[in-house]
């Protein structure tokens, strides 16, 4: 009698246990699928961004192609005249001699520079520029008294714009081991590049400079 009961007990703890270990492999197998199904709709969300970003690309491009094509379409150099450009550009006559450490005596020439559209007004153009400095009354040969070239990055960040005045600040300093000029009237010659149309422009202003004493 006891080892029936006994026999039957055993039969129905193996009975529990193998349900048991299904549902924990049921379970498992739930937590596999849930997993997988995530990783699908996180693929399924990368490739719509995807598709998403390459519209917007193709339709930026589209629109510059548009734009590319309205200019080749007007001729000659109608194009680029019909935007809006550098015309001229003009030293201001309040360049002059800069005085950094207050001794009283220039330590070169600081040139205001202002950009003119095609309609007479101050702008804000990409180039580069060259600024000459030249004692045109000294000897000949001895006449360069210093020289700065800027490129577009380097130029833009001289860029001074307020109410009432919008123009590249540039300081061009006497040359290393020179020093100051003989003479107090330095004429400073500026060339600008403009990047979009590749045009140059020159200007040239004679300016007043601060010399050490006794030199005239």
């Amino acid at each position: 009698m006891r080892r029936r009961l006994f026999s039957a007990v055993f039969a129905l703890a193996a009975v529990i246990m193998s349900a048991a270990a299904g549902g924990c492999n049921d379970q498992k197998a739930s937590l596999r699928d849930t997993a997988r199904l995530t990783r699908i709709q996180e693929l399924e969300d990368q490739l719509a961004e995807k598709d998403r970003l390459l519209d917007l690309r193709d339709d930026q491009l589209r629109k510059q192609a548009e734009i590319v094509q309205q200019l080749r379409n007007l001729e000659g150099n109608r194009g680029l005249d019909a935007l809006i450009h550098v015309d001229h550009i003009e030293i201001e006559r309040f360049s002059g001699g800069y005085d950094d450490d207050g001794d009283g005596i220039d330590e070169g020439v600081r040139v205001h520079l202002r950009l003119f559209n095609q309609y007479g007004e101050t702008m804000r153009a990409t180039g580069s520029a060259q600024i000459k400095l030249l004692d045109l009354a000294g000897p000949s040969g001895q006449r360069d008294m210093g020289k700065v070239e800027l490129g577009p990055q380097r130029l833009s960040e001289r860029w001074f714009g307020r109410f009432l005045t919008s123009h590249y600040t540039i300081d061009v300093p006497w040359p290393a081991g020179v020093g100051s000029p003989p003479h107090n009237r330095i004429t400073v010659v500026v060339v600008f590049t403009d990047l979009l149309t590749g045009r140059s422009f020159d200007a040239q202003r004679a300016v007043e400079v601060a010399l050490p004493p006794l030199i005239k």
